[in-house]
């Protein structure tokens, strides 16, 4: 199924490893990294219609890490995945596999780290070979300008200009040794290619108020009732949506 507007185009699914690898093409899981964020949401959507459209022989494990000192993405996450199985009666969901980890804020590595452990156990315990991720592309600076927050406080990995280093798909290796592979279907599409898909698949009104973005803590969210509105996450989603999580706008 292809994903097309003006920013951009996405053939999901359609990739030869996933398609045509003599061990792949015969798993029978799939996991989703479902974050609570728009992207990931919408990548899980992409599944779905997937497997409705060619009736596809998959189970689909969501996956959710969570920092024990912001929960609110597990509970965005749940309500997510509720929604989904009501969309999609016929797509077999396996439990929600959820697991938790401490995190200082402004260091990604702890997050990263426990990603890969619980990735590794589900390859090795469960056969689960593929991982879908929501992982997008950078606001272009020329859209935002070189002086925005945007640009200032961007991740760097999540720049398109980086080639290779940024694969769409790729085979992860670890200790010299291949195990999971990992899917991004979104790695070139920035939040804006997001909001229109959303609008065009009539997704706005009851998907998009079960996302968050925010990644502040309880003293900025007034323990978590809204978004903070300033951290660079916020400020991607009002570029691309016109409003924060939950609808909200500038004060």
């Amino acid at each position: 199924m292809i994903y097309s507007n003006q920013y951009g185009e996405v053939d999901f699914w359609n990739i030869p490893a996933i398609t045509e690898d003599p061990e792949l093409s015969q798993t029978k899981k799939v996991a989703v990294t479902l974050s609570g964020g728009v992207d990931s949401a919408f990548v899980m959507f992409m599944l779905c219609e997937k497997i409705k459209e060619l009736n596809l022989d998959l189970q689909v494990l969501p996956f959710t890490g969570v920092d024990k000192l912001r929960p609110t993405n597990e509970w965005n996450a749940r309500e997510i995945l509720l929604l989904f199985k009501e969309m999609f009666p016929e797509v077999n969901f396996l439990d929600h596999y959820v697991f938790k980890y401490d995190h200082e804020p402004n260091n990604t590595n702890m997050k990263r780290k426990q990603h890969v452990i619980h990735e590794r156990k589900l390859y090795a315990e469960q056969d689960v070979k593929l991982w879908l991720c929501g992982k997008s592309a950078n606001p272009p600076i020329e859209e935002v300008g070189e002086k925005s927050f945007l640009v200032k406080d961007r991740e760097v990995e999540r720049d398109t200009n980086l080639g290779d280093h940024f694969k769409i798909f790729t085979r992860i290796q670890r200790d010299g040794v291949y195990n999971r592979w990992l899917y991004r279907p979104l790695a070139f599409m920035h939040k804006k290619f997001m909001a229109e898909e959303y609008r065009k698949n009539n997704l706005m009104e009851e998907l998009f108020p079960l996302t968050a973005s925010c990644i502040e803590y309880a003293e900025k969210t007034n323990n978590f009732l809204g978004p903070c509105k300033k951290c660079w996450w916020c400020k991607e989603k009002k570029w691309a949506f016109g409003c924060y999580d939950g609808g909200a706008v500038d004060d």
